[in-house]
């Protein structure tokens, strides 16, 4: 059996719907854990990789996504720091010429930005576009 699944006795298929990892909403996927280790019931949402769902695709067309986050709490994590509530999305002007180099955010089409640099740009804090 291969390519089966084994069931949990407790939690059955043990599903999870996969969140995006850079706006945080559902992507509309399904996954089936099956039995986990110790037969732990399966998060009922989760975030399993850093692929953007066809919504932030879309805002990635249009401009570049920026989500502020908070130095101190993300502990020097870069790959997935601390969210402080800040995201918006800018057109590349903007990137331009506010960045020396902006070749790597150009090309990545979303960063991480420091809430006093944020405060600086004078972004806002709720979701927009501009």
């Amino acid at each position: 059996m291969k390519n089966s699944i084994r069931l949990s006795p407790n939690h059955g298929v043990n599903p999870s719907i996969t969140k995006c990892f850079l706006c945080g909403e559902d992507k509309n996927e399904l996954v089936l854990f099956g039995k986990l280790k110790g037969d732990a019931e399966a998060p009922r949402s989760v975030v399993l990789d850093k692929e953007p769902c066809d919504k932030c695709k879309e805002y990635m067309q249009k401009g570049i996504i920026l989500i502020s986050v908070d130095e101190f709490k993300s502990k020097g994590d870069t790959e997935n720091p601390y969210r402080s509530g800040g995201w918006v999305v800018v057109k590349d002007d903007v990137i331009k010429r506010a960045i020396a180099e902006p070749d790597d955010v150009l090309k990545e089409r979303v960063a991480f930005i420091t809430d006093d640099v944020w405060d600086q740009l004078g972004l806002p804090r709720s979701d927009s576009t501009s």
